[in-house]
């Protein structure tokens, strides 16, 4: 919508040139559309989710937070987002070994997560047992990081299923990259 996108970009000129603080309606706009990747081509999913981690560090700024994983942090939603993470990495690892090119579950079930991650990491991994069983003694180091991470959680945290914040995204971007960076190390 043209009106729409005159009126955004004015108020993000304002940001600009006035160093007005950014409208947290646009961050979280961009926060909820990157929980959503199954709307958008990969190359797009990935600016959408980088550019919406930035944004929540930017808005959250007293949180602390770095664009590395951080292994000590304890808070619901970034560990929740390093178990989605695992999950696809750890079903993509096993799609490249059989050579099947499709988007894994953790992928296909990215926004329900969100919304409730508490059953549906459940199903998520009911459906890794296939995988496990694939990838046989490969997929010990992906359960052990699983378990580390939910060891981590308060059990009250765990069994919630509510709404998860922007904060998970910044666990699964900084868990995925660390899985990158072992990977060209290795």
């Amino acid at each position: 919508d043209d009106k729409l996108l005159k009126s955004t970009l004015s108020r993000l000129i304002v940001c600009i040139t006035e160093r007005a603080p950014f409208p947290a309606d646009i961050a979280n706009s961009v926060i909820n559309n990157a929980c959503r990747p199954a709307a958008f081509e990969g190359w797009e999913w990935e600016r959408m989710l980088s550019l919406a981690c930035a944004l929540y560090k930017k808005m959250n700024s007293g949180g602390g937070y770095v664009m590395t994983l951080d292994k000590e942090r304890k808070t619901r939603d970034y560990l929740y987002g390093r178990l989605l993470a695992v999950a696809d990495r750890m079903e993509s690892y096993a799609l490249f070994i059989a050579n099947e090119k499709r988007q894994t579950n953790a992928m296909r079930s990215f926004q329900k997560f969100a919304d409730r991650p508490f059953s549906t990491w459940r199903n998520i991994e009911l459906s890794l047992g296939p995988y496990r069983a694939r990838l046989g003694g490969k997929s010990a180091f992906y359960d052990k990081t699983i378990m580390e991470i939910m060891d981590m959680f308060e059990p009250d945290d765990f069994n919630s299923d509510k709404r998860l914040s922007g904060e998970f995204l910044l666990g699964f971007y900084t868990q995925r990259a660390d899985f990158m960076i072992k990977k060209e190390q290795t």
